[in-house]
Order: C-alpha cells, then sequence, then structure tokens
C-alpha cells in the first residue's frame, strides 16, 4: 500500500454506492465531517445508497434508526449487517433450530427474523457477535453447549471494535477464544462471506461495473467489492494505516467520504 497513488478523482459514472458504517460513515455517535453532505448529494443525483456493515452491537434496525438519526434518511431495506446476514444464512439452511446468541446486537437480529434464540444449552446453533459483556461464565457456557451436533456460526472475524472510548476488543477475538476452547471452526456470514456477497448483489440489482464499494478495511470492505466484482475505495478515516501492505489493493484511495465527487 506504500506506493499507492493517492488523488481524487471523479464518481460520477457509478450507479450504486455502498458504505461501510464504522470508520467510514461515523466513529461511533459522530458523522465523519461532509459525509452528511456527500449522501445528500448522491441522492439527488439519483444513486442507489447502500450501507453494509460487520457492527453486531447494533441489530439492523437499530444501525438504521442511528442513521436516520444522524440525519442521513435511510430504509431498513437499505442497510445490510451481519447480523442480519447470519439470520437469513440461519433461515435459508436450517429448519426451526434452538439458537444460542453472544451479544444483544446480533440476538435482537435473530428475534426479529423469528429465530429461537435460548439462553442455557441445548442449542443447535451457537452464533457469535459483538458482546461487551463476555466473560469466562460465558465462555464455559458456550464450551458446554457445543457438541457434534451443534454448528459455530460467527457474524465476522474482526479483532477492533471502534467506540468513543477507543478501541474495544472485537467479535473476532472472541470467536478465536470459543474455536480454540471447542475445537471448532466457525462458519463465517459477515463481509466478506460468499453469503453476504449474495445478500448485497441481490439488493444491487444493477450491473456491478458501475458500483462503487467505499470502506476503511482491507480484508473486509475491500476483499467484500473484489469478490463482488465492483470497484473498490479506501478510506483513510477507519482502521487503515499508512503502510499497510496487504495483498488485496483497492481501486482508489481517498482521505474520507468527503472526498467523493459527482
Amino acid at each position: 500500500m506504500r506506493n499507492q497513488q493517492l488523488f481524487i478523482m471523479d464518481f460520477s459514472n457509478f450507479d450504486t454506492f455502498i458504505f461501510d458504517l464504522d470508520g467510514t460513515i461515523w466513529e461511533w455517535d459522530n458523522l465523519f465531517p461532509g459525509v452528511k453532505e456527500t449522501i445528500r448529494k448522491l441522492k439527488l443525483k439519483g444513486k442507489k445508497i447502500l450501507f453494509v456493515s460487520n457492527n453486531t452491537f447494533f441489530s439492523r434496525s437499530r444501525l438504521t434508526k442511528k442513521l436516520n438519526d444522524l440525519g442521513i434518511k435511510t430504509e431498513k431495506s437499505d442497510v445490510i449487517n451481519s447480523g442480519y446476514a447470519t439470520s437469513m444464512f440461519i433461515k435459508g439452511y436450517y429448519k426451526n433450530p434452538k439458537v444460542m446468541a453472544v451479544g444483544k446486537g446480533v440476538a435482537e437480529d435473530l428475534q426479529q427474523a423469528k429465530i429461537k434464540v435460548v439462553q442455557r444449552p441445548p442449542a443447535d446453533i451457537v452464533v457469535v457477535g459483538q458482546d461487551h459483556d463476555f466473560s469466562m461464565e460465558k465462555l464455559a457456557m458456550i464450551y458446554r453447549t457445543i457438541n457434534e451436533n451443534t454448528h459455530l456460526i460467527a457474524a465476522a472475524r474482526g479483532k477492533y471494535f471502534p467506540t468513543k472510548k477507543g478501541m474495544l476488543p472485537g467479535a473476532g477475538l472472541i470467536l478465536e477464544m470459543i474455536e480454540s476452547m471447542t475445537n471448532v471452526k466457525a462458519k463465517i456470514t459477515g463481509k466478506p462471506s460468499d453469503f453476504m456477497c449474495y445478500l448485497v448483489k441481490s439488493a444491487v440489482n444493477s450491473d456491478m461495473s458501475k458500483v462503487l464499494f467505499v470502506g476503511d478495511e482491507l480484508d473486509s470492505d475491500i476483499m467484500t467489492g473484489k469478490k463482488l466484482g465492483c470497484k473498490t475505495c479506501l478510506v483513510k478515516t477507519g482502521v487503515w494505516v499508512e503502510g499497510d501492505d496487504a495483498d488485496v489493493k483497492p481501486d482508489f484511495v481517498i482521505d474520507s467520504v468527503a472526498n467523493i465527487n459527482v
């Protein structure tokens, strides 16, 4: 990434803009400067806007409400988070399972999809999301729950979760403890999984050459865009740092969403 050319370009040829949320649109409760104006400008130009996030601290409904509360008018159908993706995956591949959920946000997404969420074993599936109250007691209970008939699903593998107090351990670190203790590898349903790409592509309904995926994480956002077959744009407002030499490369690099011109 050190030699990546940095420039601002005209993005008017794109019909659909897909935005990550944390580190791209906002930092916890605060929009990054210029975000609201950029989104408004895109919508006035008739561009389709989607928000695709691995945030499971909030449910899909709460993320939609948060966007609207911050002045970005958004329909729930335009928000795809990994908790929702997990719910749709379970609905599509399992029949009336009992699911133990790690994290309030992902539990809410599961319940809104009318999936039975249990607090104690037995469970057919354990779903891992962001949980700021995770404890050794919860880890021990999950260990007792998982057996050869139990499936482990994770909404994401992100190791960092940005908050107003700074970075906190992400769902991926919780997942690593669970995988290590149970010797079970989780199925990932959030970015950059094939299932998340399937949901996003279904929501786009247009030529992927006319789609731009904007995010701050190379192995999540940019990788998802590459798998979708669309152009990708890295913003420098989130977790990416100068000198990151990851294999996946964005098509464009800009300082922030405010630099998107149409």
